[in-house]
């Protein structure tokens, strides 16, 4: 996995990566590959290197599916892109006497603009993998559910991340309701005002001792 005829390639972009950079303002589930000025070898080392396909970042045809396996390694190969730094075996494939430690940006936007990876995939991604119906679905399982059941819509709709946000924010709102109704089941019902009662201790109190000071005046006068 030597690079010695590696030289100063870093930075330079390579003439098939142009036709590859995807505008900010388009859906970036539509993206074939991303905007990094890597030349296509530099790209292939470090994919290489982390055992990831190197065809992945051109994968077709667009769509949810094809973003969701782009995700996936982008996550999983994380911890790797940022340890490159410390690693022997890395540094071993330079005769530079500065080898070369790409950045996480480096790594991302070989498959997506960081701006898209932070904003949109990442974020969307992660929420929909809390729902087991959904990830089956991205993961093309093969007990996934039908895309015209999971999504109500024609199965030869290319399915966008402007879908995958309008059905997180209605599984959202059904979850927000679920919990308002059990709250209101579980909220135990306000106790009945009770009228205050006359306390006559007091009153009881006064009566025995005034009887108490009579009986004592009859006996001083038998006494006499």
């Amino acid at each position: 996995m030597a690079s010695g005829s590696r030289g100063h390639s870093v930075g330079s972009q390579a003439s098939s990566a142009s036709s590859s950079i995807v505008p900010l303002a388009g859906d970036p589930s539509e993206a074939i590959g991303g905007p990094s000025k890597l030349s296509r070898e530099d790209k292939d080392l470090l994919l290489g290197y982390l055992g990831i396909d190197t065809e992945l970042p051109y994968l077709g045809p667009t769509g949810l599916h094809a973003a969701y396996q782009k995700f996936k390694a982008i996550i999983n190969a994380t911890p790797l892109v940022m340890g490159l730094g410390k690693d022997p075996e890395w540094k071993a494939q330079f005769s530079d006497t500065r080898p070369w430690i790409p950045s996480i940006v480096h790594f991302i936007e070989i498959f997506i603009a960081k701006t898209q990876y932070y904003q949109i995939w990442k974020p969307l991604f992660s929420q929909a993998q809390e729902y087991q119906i959904m990830k089956d679905w991205l993961d093309q399982h093969k007990d996934r559910v039908s895309t015209k059941e999971l999504w109500n819509l024609d199965s030869k709709h290319t399915i966008k991340f402007a879908d995958l946000k309008k059905w997180l924010e209605k599984k959202d709102r059904e979850s927000e309701i679920k919990h308002d109704e059990k709250g209101k089941k579980r909220a135990p019902p306000s106790p009945p005002k009770l009228k205050k009662k006359k306390d006559d201790r007091d009153k009881a109190v006064v009566q025995r001792k005034h009887k108490k000071v009579k009986t004592s005046k009859k006996s001083e006068e038998e006494t006499e």
